[in-house]
């Protein structure tokens, strides 16, 4: 490669490869149209999620024929108080859609930009969430969804040596608080604090931009050592922070609740494979309830602490 060996200190490898991999998948409407019609199934429990219909007789490997809909770009501010949406309403449940996705079902729409996800009211003037734009998905082990659960649970809890672990288990070995750091969206400092504890400010936002160019040889090489399944993660959670950012909603507390709900679900649910005794698979079940409980109980004094009793009970109603 001419960029590698012009800037050697940048590792790059791992983008071309990527790239040669998920170009042609994006440029295949057949593979789009079977993503479409499996994330209708797996998420069709969400009653507010409106996935277009696909219209498979219809379609080819260059042309693709939907259902056609119609809402607001979901970072269009205007269009949510026009329509009287609550931004906090759509974030709490593109939250919810995308833990699911991540944390519990390892199946990732991966595009997740404002055209791709529209808003508009239900007939019970709900919030509705319109994904749009199947072409690419990220597949997750169970492997890899369970350290990338327990890291997410060690960030949450401040817990440096679970960082360390599950960071090595993910492949990027001592760079782990930089790892850390790309997979919050925060800075070193607010993750010693407690992200969930330390709101994420416009100041801390520029302070990481800033400081981000600095590293950019330390960021290239933990994106080429990383498992390669989070590559598409990793971009994800940079889109969504980016519209949490536009709605002014990135400070809620209930993105907090639902992720560590998933997470434990998902570390449970895969020590649960491990059980093979009736006696084994209680004690897992008791075990993973008390992590719940525990979760609950810790984001109801949060809540009380920072905000109101209202806001606390709310947060309760999240688990």
């Amino acid at each position: 490669m001419i960029a590698s060996k012009i800037f050697p200190e940048f590792k790059i490898k791992w983008l071309v490869e990527e790239s040669r991999k998920n170009i042609p998948r994006e440029l295949d409407f057949t593979e789009e149209v079977s993503n479409t019609m499996k994330a209708k199934e797996m998420f069709k429990h969400f009653s507010w999620l409106k996935v277009p219909d696909v219209y498979e007789d219809l379609s080819t490997e260059r042309v693709i024929t939907m259902e056609f809909v119609e809402g607001g770009q979901v970072n269009d501010v205007q269009y949510m108080i026009d329509n009287n949406i609550d931004p906090f309403e759509v974030s709490d449940k593109l939250g919810l859609l995308y833990s699911e996705m991540i944390f519990r079902r390892g199946y990732v729409h991966s595009d997740p930009h404002p055209g791709n996800i529209l808003v508009n009211k239900l007939p019970d003037g709900k919030a509705c969430i319109i994904l749009l734009d199947h072409g690419l998905y990220a597949h997750l082990s169970d492997y890899v969804r369970n350290e990338y659960s327990g890291l997410w649970l060690s960030i949450l809890d401040r817990d440096m040596n679970g960082m360390k672990k599950h960071s090595h288990a993910l492949g990027v070995g001592s760079l782990y608080a930089l790892f850390a750091c790309m997979v919050a969206g925060r800075s070193w400092d607010s993750i010693q604090s407690g992200v969930a504890v330390t709101s994420h400010s416009v100041r801390e936002k520029e302070d990481f931009q800033i400081n981000a160019p600095k590293l950019l040889t330390q960021i290239f090489e933990t994106l080429a050592l990383v498992n390669k399944e989070l590559l598409l993660i990793l971009k994800t959670n940079d889109l969504l922070r980016g519209i949490e950012f536009t709605l002014k909603t990135q400070n809620r507390m209930s993105s907090f609740i639902v992720m560590s709900k998933c997470c434990i679900q998902c570390v449970y649910e895969c020590k649960m494979k491990e059980c093979n005794t009736f006696f084994s698979r209680c004690r897992n079940l008791v075990s993973e309830q008390w992590s719940l409980l525990k979760i609950m109980v810790y984001y109801f004094y949060l809540s009380l602490r920072t905000f109101t009793v209202r806001s606390a009970f709310k947060s309760v109603l999240y688990m």
